[in-house]
């Protein structure tokens, strides 16, 4: 699609067919395009540059304990920065919950030996609370440390500024691309009411057996902003291979990143192997004695063997700050 221009100061936009709103790259201006938007809803969160990302790289491969051993056989090959939309806001969930739970209970009989056996125990618990819901305002999101920077942001929780409170100044000091738009506010609000039940009931989903009852509802939600949020990656060579480190533009800080495997790691993966090789054989050579011990020993030793074996092949290893509509 051509022929749009910037509503400010008139420079040509892209745009694609399902772009919801265009950020001017001159002048920063965001230009409504198509859907349900309001352009006084979008907010920025301030970036460092390219110059303070590179040091927090540097900083980072001094205090890693692998990469300050080839520090000078790294070099950088390219550092890309960009904002990402994210629809984010607020909704309020309440009602009712009633769940199955498996316990063990015990009881010691009067000759002083213990009986343990596995009861079924119904819960009830009540749903009264708001949830803070980040999204992404994109098709096509799944990138790498797409879902570290978001639990970042839930961590940090950096200020934003409305976007057209932006001088054309202010804006050249922090610009970067911007990403398109591909979900509008009617589309966002949707999401975030339905994803709000998904979460709770994931929640109950995972601390009981069996849900017997749910009967909860989400609100219309509140607050809700298109939040563009600043991820800088870093690609560097070592060797022959280009591995790369991704950075929180707002505060510098690595969230993911895919590093070489130094001969050290390599020789923990390699030992990994051979101890749940030997798990396993031992486990083989105990069936005689007891089946379950033996099960368990040839299973968890072919798995840690599968592990690290696979460390090994790949040659590299990945490190997250930890690990859609995501509540944050």
């Amino acid at each position: 699609m051509n022929g749009f221009k910037c509503e400010r100061c008139g420079a040509p936009l892209e745009v694609s067919p399902e772009t919801i709103v265009a950020i001017c790259p001159y002048c920063g201006h965001p230009n409504h395009i198509s859907g349900n938007l309001k352009t006084e809803h979008i907010y920025i969160v301030p970036s460092l540059d390219k110059n303070a990302i590179a040091k927090a790289f540097w900083e980072r491969v001094g205090k890693d304990f692998d990469l300050k051993r080839i520090k000078d056989e790294i070099e950088i090959v390219g550092i890309e920065g960009h904002y990402a939309p994210y629809w984010e806001g607020k909704v309020h969930v309440e009602g009712t919950v009633e769940y199955i739970k498996k316990e063990t209970k015990c009881h010691t009989d009067s000759q002083g030996r213990t009986h343990c056996r596995t009861v079924e125990r119904r819960y009830r618990e009540r749903v009264d609370e708001t949830l803070r819901l980040l999204g992404s305002a994109r098709r096509q999101v799944r990138s790498f440390g797409v879902d570290d920077l978001i639990t970042h942001y839930s961590k940090t929780r950096p200020s934003g500024k409305r976007l057209l409170d932006l001088e054309e100044d202010e804006w050249g000091r922090i610009k970067l691309e911007i990403l398109n738009t591909e979900m509008d506010e009617h589309h966002a609000e949707l999401m975030m009411h339905e994803d709000a039940i998904d979460i709770i009931r994931d929640r109950f989903a995972k601390k009981s057996d069996r849900i017997l009852r749910f009967d909860v509802t989400a609100g219309e939600p509140e607050n809700v902003r298109l939040l563009l949020l600043p991820m800088w990656t870093v690609y560097y060579r070592y060797g022959n291979s280009i591995f790369q480190t991704v950075f929180a533009g707002w505060d510098g800080k690595d969230v993911a990143a895919t590093e070489p495997m130094s001969t050290v790691r390599r020789a923990q993966y390699l030992a990994g192997v051979g101890i749940g090789t030997f798990i396993a054989a031992f486990g083989a050579g105990a069936i005689a004695e007891s089946l379950v011990f033996a099960v368990l020993a040839i299973v968890g030793g072919a798995a840690l063997s599968w592990f690290a074996g696979s460390k090994v092949l790949e040659g590299q290893r990945i490190e997250r700050e930890s690990s859609s509509l995501l509540g944050v």
